[in-house]
C-alpha cells in the first residue's frame, strides 16, 4: 500500500513540476520542435517567428498560460495599433534544456553523405529519417545525396524550418523539401 501511494505522489510531483515550470519570470528552454511567437498572448495574435527546440528564452512575465519574451512596443511597426509584444505558450518552456537527440548510425553511408547538411546537428535525425524514406521510396538514391551533400535551409519558406535537396538533377523541377519540424517532404 505504501509503495502505491508513494508511485502516485512522485507521477504527481513530476507531471505537476513538468507543468507548472513556465509560471514565473526568468529564463527558459524551447521543449517543441517549433514554437510560434505571437503579438498578443493568444491564438489569434499574428505570428512574427518561430523558436525551436532548446532556443533559449528570457520570460518577463507569465499571463493566463502565455509567457511574453520582450518588453512591449509600438505596434505600428507590426502593422498594428497600441502597444504589442512577443508572447509563446507557456506550456512549451522548461527551466531544463532538453537533452539533443542523436542519430544512432552516423557512420551510414547516407548519415555520411548529408552530414554537410545546413543545421545537421540540430536536425540530424529528421535529415536521414527523410533521406532514407526518399531512397526507399526510389525517389533519390545515395548518389542524389552524396552529389549535393545533403539538405540546404530554404530562404523562401521562412521563418519555417524546411530545407531543400536535389534527386535526379539539379533543376529547380527535381527540388524536394523538407518540413524539419514535421518531417514531411513536399515538391
Amino acid at each position: 500500500m505504501k509503495k502505491v501511494t508513494l508511485a502516485v505522489l512522485i507521477a504527481f510531483f513530476t507531471t505537476s513540476v513538468a507543468h507548472a515550470e513556465a509560471t514565473s519570470p526568468g529564463d527558459y528552454y524551447v521543449t517543441a520542435n517549433s514554437l510560434n511567437v505571437r503579438l498578443a498572448p493568444n491564438k489569434a495574435g499574428k505570428i512574427t517567428n518561430t523558436l525551436y527546440k532548446r532556443q533559449k528564452v528570457d520570460v518577463l512575465q507569465v499571463k493566463d498560460g502565455w509567457a511574453r519574451i520582450s518588453r512591449f512596443y509600438d505596434g505600428g511597426v507590426e502593422g498594428l495599433s497600441g502597444e504589442v509584444a512577443r508572447w509563446v505558450f507557456a506550456k512549451y518552456l522548461s527551466t531544463n534544456r532538453p537533452t539533443e537527440e542523436q542519430v544512432t548510425s552516423l557512420n551510414s553511408p547516407l548519415a555520411k553523405a548529408i552530414k554537410s547538411s545546413d543545421d545537421f546537428s540540430k536536425y540530424q535525425k529528421v535529415f536521414v529519417s527523410a533521406s532514407d524514406k526518399l531512397v526507399k521510396s526510389g525517389k533519390c538514391t545515395l548518389g542524389d545525396f552524396k552529389e549535393v551533400g545533403g539538405w540546404w535551409r530554404s530562404t523562401s519558406h521562412k521563418p519555417k524550418p524546411v530545407y531543400f535537396t536535389y534527386c535526379g538533377g539539379m533543376t529547380r523541377s527535381n527540388r524536394i523539401y523538407l518540413d524539419a519540424a514535421t518531417g514531411n517532404t513536399f515538391r
